[in-house]
């Protein structure tokens, strides 16, 4: 069956890439509409240009820029090889606005990493300057604590320099960590193998006088053998977090029970935030006189340490209904 000339030619027009064919001599002697619209409504009868023909003769693809603003990307085929009809056939695609994205990509990469490292020197040296005086503050108000005692009028404003002093020396470490782990290179949390249990045994005598002064019964609950990789550091400042967060919620005489459980792709640590306050979701500092004092930088870091281990941070609820504040992590 003979195809109609003109009939051919306009379906060609209707591709977006651009076919273009030569004769042995690199004339071109036909172009479909995008070859035209990328080189010109002249295409047809004149010669391809230099660069693409002098690379015709080794490469069988390649890139051309025909004017300024404007690059090429070329393929051919040999056509109707050791005939007199012999030819080639190009298939051209315009790559300018990929390779214009790559530029913008790799400069909006450069910035963001000149921010994080902007970032990260700002997070140390503000933590460095601030924890000097912050720690001679609570140095001082520690030593006034023992000289001024009730009923000295005195004795309750140093007690609140004191605590606020400790709150904030809390909130700088807690910065100066956060900066820590988003600068660690991945691979600085695997390889250990920690055992859960043990991180959560280890970390539940720091919260005892806490316990005691907010009349919350305070224990473990859950599984053995819960092995994750991970850093352990790491690992028992989410358990402390956590259980902050559990004291933080906790009425009076309640049950606190720092559980660990498996699940499908791992194990799960929880703590109940089911009472008051739970709803802030803000990890404590230490009980005092006033109750567990909240700082929301402590679940960031929470959450951070999860990510880093390549699990996720959630509140669930428990088997009767409670609320719970779970840390998933991957076996």
């Amino acid at each position: 069956m003979t195809v109609d000339p003109e009939l051919l030619a306009a379906a060609l027009d209707q591709l977006g890439t651009g076919l273009l064919v030569t004769g042995a001599d690199g004339t071109v002697v036909a172009a479909n509409q995008a070859t035209r619209d990328l080189l010109g409504e002249q295409a047809t009868g004149r010669k391809v240009g230099d660069t693409v023909a002098a690379a015709m003769a080794k490469d069988d693809h390649g890139r051309w820029s025909p004017r300024p603003g404007l690059v090429v990307e070329w393929t051919w085929t040999a056509l109707l090889t050791g005939t007199p009809h012999e030819g080639r056939c190009l298939v051209l695609r315009d790559v300018s606005h990929r390779i214009a994205d790559r530029a913008r990509l790799r400069r909006q990469n450069r910035a963001l990493a000149e921010l994080v490292a902007m970032k990260a020197e700002f997070t140390a040296a503000v933590s460095h300057e601030l924890r000097t005086p912050v720690t001679s503050i609570a140095a001082m108000s520690e030593l006034l604590g023992e000289e001024v005692t009730e009923p000295d009028p005195l004795a309750a404003p140093v007690a609140a320099v004191a605590r606020n002093a400790a709150r904030l020396l809390g909130l700088i470490d807690n910065v100066t960590e956060l900066a820590r782990i988003e600068n660690a290179p991945p691979a600085a949390v695997a390889g250990e193998k920690i055992a859960l249990e043990e991180v959560v045994a280890a970390a539940l005598p720091g919260w005892t006088a806490a316990a005691r002064d907010a009349a919350v019964h305070l224990t473990a609950t859950g599984a053995h053998d819960a092995t994750v990789e991970g850093e352990r550091v790491l690992l028992r400042r989410l358990v402390d977090a956590m259980i902050g967060i559990g004291l933080a919620a906790a009425e009076p005489g309640a049950l606190l029970g720092v559980d660990v459980a498996s699940t499908d792709s791992g194990w799960r640590i929880t703590v109940p935030i089911g009472g008051r306050g739970g709803d802030r979701l803000f990890t404590s500092s230490a009980a005092t006189g006033e109750g567990v004092r909240h700082d929301s930088t402590a679940l960031m870091l929470c959450r951070a340490i999860v990510a880093r281990h390549g699990g996720r941070l959630t509140t669930d609820t428990d088997p009767d209904g409670a609320a719970v504040l779970a840390a998933h992590l991957p076996s």
